[in-house]
């Protein structure tokens, strides 16, 4: 076997490789008003003037409770305008990316946080998930399609460590150490040079704006 015939799928992600997006799916998609919020989270949104009024340690035996803005305001004893609901945004799904010439296929999974959801003041539904699609980053399982059993395809985590994908008529996921370094160099495309991964940019903001317009 030449030199040639061994990829490292790390390093040919960093090369002038012509991926393409197979498909964009959409798992979970919520966009919601004024969902429960620890009354912490509620408190951090006062004013300060109203902070002043209410100190933090009044609240100390409550802060981890799940309350409304309602249901906060209430507990702060402050009027019901003095906090405005926020919109809950949390957005999954996977894609497939392809490497025709190979070929070479990569399933990623997709989230904007890592938390239930995140919150935003935008009101304009449109325009809060847009504002979130800056946010979405690869990560969790990555799982590799690779056939040609002419090529030796190798994954290298953060720590040197290998893994040789074997070529399979399946997809082989990726331990966890590898499918962290594959998620985190395609992250570092996307935010340094978004102009490498605008395929990838641009299928993903197009699905998801397509499906939040399916929704409002």
């Amino acid at each position: 076997m030449n030199m040639t015939d061994r990829f490292i799928l790390q390093e040919v992600l960093t090369d002038d490789v012509p991926f393409r997006v197979h498909n964009v799916k959409i798992d979970k998609f919520i966009c919601e008003q004024d969902l429960p919020l620890m009354l912490l989270a509620h408190y951090d949104r006062l004013s300060d003037e109203l902070k002043a009024q209410k100190p933090l340690t009044d609240f100390f035996g409550q802060m981890n409770d799940q309350v409304t803005t309602a249901q906060a305001c209430a507990i702060f004893g402050v009027s019901p305008d003095s906090l405005r609901p926020a919109t809950h945004i949390k957005i999954t799904g996977t894609s497939v990316i392809v490497w025709d010439d190979f070929p070479l296929a990569l399933h990623l999974q997709f989230t904007n946080t890592a938390k239930d959801s995140q919150t935003t003041d935008e009101r304009d539904i449109a325009q809060a998930v847009a504002d979130e699609i800056g946010n979405i980053l690869l990560s969790g399982n990555v799982n590799v399609l690779h056939k040609n059993t002419a090529k030796e395809l190798v994954s290298v985590d953060l720590s040197d460590d290998e893994f040789v994908i074997t070529p399979s008529d399946n997809y082989t996921r990726l331990p966890n150490s590898h499918a962290l370094a594959t998620t985190q160099i395609l992250n570092h495309i996307r935010h340094t040079t978004p102009q490498a991964m605008a395929y990838l940019n641009h299928a993903l903001r197009d699905k998801i704006m397509e499906h939040a317009q399916e929704r409002f």
